[in-house]
């Protein structure tokens, strides 16, 4: 049924439009808090090749050689990868790379990386934001392989979000559109790094989890988490929740019908054909996903809710690294058809 949780469709023998001649290789990379991601990639969305390093938080330089070291490490003997597309934790002005605020990476702040490392690396370089990079993964060759209008949600530390809309990725004015994380679910809510209060994000997160979880172990609630203190994490919330903890069930459940509230917002908004649910929080599954679908559809409007499936993300890790260089891979072969020759 339309809506509700289901296996995704299998690949079909033809590339769908995220993808392109499987022939064709570029490299992906996903930067991340403490780590970042690298692969070769083939045109179908195939991981070749990977490496992995370290993130340097606070010093460009050093970040910026480390994501050419592990572009260099993929690259195919011999040949010329033709693109690189990077997912960066922040939104990315269109056009030119630079990064204009990234709250958890001082490096990065208002800082041109695209031209830095298409300097560096001699290659076609194209930075975005991370959640539209994981985005396009998911549309390219996940979840949403099949669909011409996705909404993705990135359900970890924080909540980020990509949208494909009628095939091609949404970025807003100037490449800070796709915001979902910020959608406002309780207007009298806790304060979100954003400077805003009551944000999606500050509830359905690993954050948002832990925090709420904290709250209500002081105000004395029962619960098996109570002596967790600084080893209280959202995966031992979900295992607490799994073995029949009541709070620890009813945090989930919340987080899962807030983002149920803010799907529906999406829906009625954007008429997708799907929204993808990713990210480390995700693994909850039917904890978070099937409150969020049950809300989703008590308050979407009823032809759109049933046009739209709410689905668990496919590529799990890859997401990133596939969309970021299928992404870079599809616009440098845009780029060379519009050339005149």
């Amino acid at each position: 049924m339309r809506g509700m949780l289901r296996p995704g469709s299998g690949r079909s023998q033809s590339l769908p439009a995220g993808c392109y001649s499987d022939g064709v290789h570029a490299i992906g990379i996903d930067v991340g808090g403490t780590e970042i991601k690298a692969g070769l990639v083939d045109g179908a969305g195939r991981v070749l090749k990977s490496a992995r390093g370290a993130t340097n938080r606070d010093d460009l330089g050093a970040l910026v050689d480390a994501i050419a070291d592990l572009a260099a490490a993929v690259s195919p003997p011999g040949a010329d990868p033709g693109a690189v597309g990077v997912g960066v934790p922040g939104p990315v002005r269109t056009g030119s790379g630079r990064v204009e605020t990234a709250p958890n990476m001082p490096a990065l702040r208002q800082a041109a990386i695209g031209p830095f490392l298409s300097e560096r690396t001699g290659l076609d370089v194209q930075v975005r934001n991370d959640a539209d990079m994981y985005a396009w993964g998911e549309f390219a060759a996940g979840a949403g392989r099949e669909a011409a209008r996705l909404v993705c949600l990135t359900v970890g530390t924080g909540l980020g979000s990509g949208f494909i809309l009628d095939g091609r990725l949404y970025e807003g004015a100037g490449g800070y559109g796709a915001e979902a994380g910020h959608i406002v679910v309780d207007p009298d809510g806790a304060a979100c790094g954003c400077g805003g209060r009551g944000c999606l994000e500050t509830v359905v997160s690993a954050t948002g989890i832990v925090r709420r979880t904290r709250e209500a172990i002081r105000d004395g609630l029962s619960t098996t988490l109570r002596d967790a203190g600084n080893a209280l994490t959202a995966r031992r919330i979900q295992e607490a929740a799994e073995s029949g903890d009541a709070l620890a069930t009813r945090v989930f459940d919340e987080a899962g019908r807030c983002l149920g509230v803010a799907c529906a917002s999406l829906i009625n908004l954007l008429g997708p054909d799907v929204i993808v649910v990713g990210g480390g929080v995700s693994a909850a599954g039917a904890l978070l996903l099937e409150p969020a679908a049950a809300e989703a559809r008590a308050r979407a409007y009823p032809p759109l809710f049933a046009a739209c499936r709410i689905v668990p993300a496919r590529l799990g890790q890859d997401a990133g690294v596939v969309g970021a260089a299928l992404l870079a891979g599809r616009r440098a072969r845009e780029s060379s058809l519009s050339s005149p020759l």
